[in-house]
């Protein structure tokens, strides 16, 4: 009872919110799927109730007043714990818990053989894991941190590089065997089955770009296409053709004989492995330990 006489409803306070942030009663109306009337008479029964002005109607975009900025911010303050609050509830995740997600080629080829280590050091956290096949891996309110290749400037997001990549040829010993020997990029545009991944995003080289690097006219660039790196490099690991290296998808398996690098030349791509966040999210406390463990990792593996 202590709350009513100095809380409105909440639908109240979401239409504050929503035409604080959006500067606009048509576009919170849009937002809250309802009329911009509705937004209206919701706003008038805040100030009434709070017995203050909270916006300047007649200026374009709304102005919040003074007296508005104080209680938006405190509004927002509240409705940022009760949903984080109601987050974690709905996902029925628990306090040593935390979501990952990450393309699923470095997923599989860089993040996983990697979380065996952090497993050892704290086997009280559960990791869990989203991948994506194509584009930036999810970042939204139920993932709490990401693993994403690029420049390191997403919009609203902090990011902190892991790695910056390296390209090279690569193919298995198999292939090797039963094709002329290697000495030059010249020797792949012909008489070589290259393997291709189809990525929307150009910042992931494929052959193309890796032929105009050194100046070489390849057309047409023969081999299969697939629908993602992870099963390209599985291709070139079976021994079907030759795939662009990258550091973070083929180094484990040249370290292990499993893949050739054809050139000691190795091309910088435009872009790098990066942790990345929210801006402003607030981290818990197994995310904190989880980022400050793979940044470690790095500066270790870099050494």
């Amino acid at each position: 009872m202590k709350y009513w006489r100095h809380i409105p409803p909440l639908r109240v306070m979401l239409a504050v919110e929503a035409t604080a942030r959006l500067g606009s009663l048509s576009k919170a109306a849009v937002e809250l799927n309802v009329t911009q009337s509705a937004v209206s008479h919701l706003i008038a029964q805040a100030e009434e109730f709070l017995a203050v002005r909270l916006f300047d109607r007649q200026s374009r975009p709304v102005r919040v007043t003074p007296e508005g900025r104080r209680y938006v911010s405190a509004l927002v303050s509240g409705l940022d714990i009760i949903r984080l609050e109601g987050e974690a509830l709905q996902r029925g995740r628990n306090a040593n818990t935390l979501t990952v997600s990450c393309n699923l080629a470095y997923a599989n080829f860089w993040l996983l053989p990697r979380l065996k280590e952090f497993h050892e050091i704290h086997p009280e956290i559960t990791v869990n894991m989203v991948t994506a096949y194509q584009g930036f891996p999810e970042l939204s309110e139920r993932i709490d941190i990401s693993v994403r290749f690029g420049k390191g400037n997403w919009p609203d997001c902090d990011a902190e590089l892991l790695l910056s990549e390296l390209i090279t040829p690569v193919a298995s010993p198999a292939y090797l065997a039963r094709v002329a020997t290697i000495t030059s990029p010249h020797d792949l545009t012909a008489g070589h089955l290259l393997l291709h991944a189809r990525a929307d995003d150009k910042t992931w080289f494929d052959w193309e770009q890796w032929f105009a690097h050194y100046g070489i006219r390849a057309n047409p660039l023969p081999g299969p296409h697939f629908d993602n790196h992870l099963t390209m490099m599985q291709a070139a690991l079976a021994g079907e053709g030759i795939a662009l290296g990258w550091i973070g998808t083929a180094t484990e398996f040249v370290c292990a004989g499993q893949l050739i690098e054809l050139f000691d030349d190795k091309i910088q791509a435009d872009g790098g492995i990066y942790l990345v966040w929210r801006k402003n999210a607030p981290f818990s406390a197994v995310t904190e330990t989880f980022a400050n463990w793979l940044l470690a990792a790095k500066e270790s593996e870099s050494t």
